[in-house]
């Protein structure tokens, strides 16, 4: 990880962080960056143990804070946010920055739905992510100049995702599930830069995608991520075009601190697949401002809420 270090300050004492889905894989390797350089971060995910677990693999128990949820349903997102904003002390208060990582990677093979009647990964990889961040912003918990990281994927790119049935209701592949859902987290990530600089500008909407980052070629952490040796053996034969979790998560960490960023960013590694974080763009149709617009719509229809970045002031 100390390539991490060629981007954003070195230095995040006193600087405040959320990562979703944080207790492994991708989240877990952005939130020990942070960490370890002095950020105090909240790290989320659906299980207390295994967040407990990650914490104390993080070696800084008084920098992180754990709050269990999960995400995909909608009440206890509401619930979570309303901890963070009741819960935190003034000197704590606000986020300089939100990774909003957590997912569903493999999909189920049928159609799931959430008890809010929202199929189960669009519900996870993305509308979750649209209400947490709408109880945040118009909680005022985002500090000025906060950069809102939502995580993409090449995956769209390599389907004819189009978002006309978001929740696949008229026919479901877990495939087509979770390229749907990726594609509309980066319509949204774009719709959010749109909306916030027309609010000001005071919050940045980025998007990062991880490259093909396998659970084999990343390192061993206690508690936290044991591939088995037939785990490492299969991803060992795609190391040519494949790269760690440790690896992938530099993209979200760049997205996040990286103050050269001005918004509306897509960060991908360097060789697609994988390398060192650079800017790069998302698939065609995340750009559409209709299509935004719309999408934007309907979540705000589903979550009862919407961001609302006018919150967030111009002070420090």
């Amino acid at each position: 990880m100390s390539a991490a270090a060629e981007f954003g300050p070195h230095d995040l004492s006193g600087r405040r962080y959320l990562i979703t889905g944080a207790s492994t894989g991708l989240g877990f390797f952005t939130a020990k960056s942070l960490v370890d350089r002095g950020a105090n971060v909240v790290i989320t995910g659906r299980s207390t143990a295994r967040l407990e677990a990650a914490a104390s693999a993080m070696g800084r128990a008084d920098l992180v804070t754990t709050l269990a949820f999960d995400i995909a349903e909608l009440e206890a997102t509401r619930g979570a946010a309303s901890r963070l904003l009741v819960d935190a002390s003034p000197a704590a208060s606000g986020f300089d920055g939100l990774v909003l990582n957590a997912g569903v990677v493999h999909p189920p093979t049928e159609r799931e739905e959430t008890s809010d009647g929202i199929e189960r990964v669009f519900a996870t990889n993305a509308l979750g992510h649209f209400a947490l961040l709408s109880h945040l912003s118009v909680g005022a918990a985002l500090r000025a100049g906060a950069a809102v990281v939502w995580l993409g994927s090449i995956a769209p790119a390599l389907t004819r995702a189009h978002l006309e049935d978001v929740q696949l209701r008229g026919g479901y592949t877990s495939w087509n599930a979770y390229a749907q859902s990726k594609l509309a987290t980066q319509v949204l990530a774009i719709e959010g830069d749109r909306r916030a600089r027309a609010a000001g500008g005071h919050v940045r909407s980025l998007v990062a995608h991880p490259g093909y980052s396998t659970g084999g070629l990343t390192p061993t952490i206690p508690g936290v991520h044991e591939p088995s040796l037939g785990k490492r053996a299969l991803d060992s034969l795609l190391a040519f075009a494949a790269q760690g979790k440790h690896e992938g998560a530099l993209c979200q960490l760049r997205a996040v601190t990286d103050p050269q960023l001005a918004g509306g960013e897509t960060i991908v590694p360097a060789h697609l697949t994988r390398g060192m974080p650079v800017i790069g763009t998302s698939q065609w149709r995340s750009y559409d401002p209709e299509l935004g617009e719309k999408l934007w719509t309907y979540c705000a229809s589903l979550a009862g809420a919407a961001p609302d970045f006018s919150a967030i002031s111009a002070r420090t």
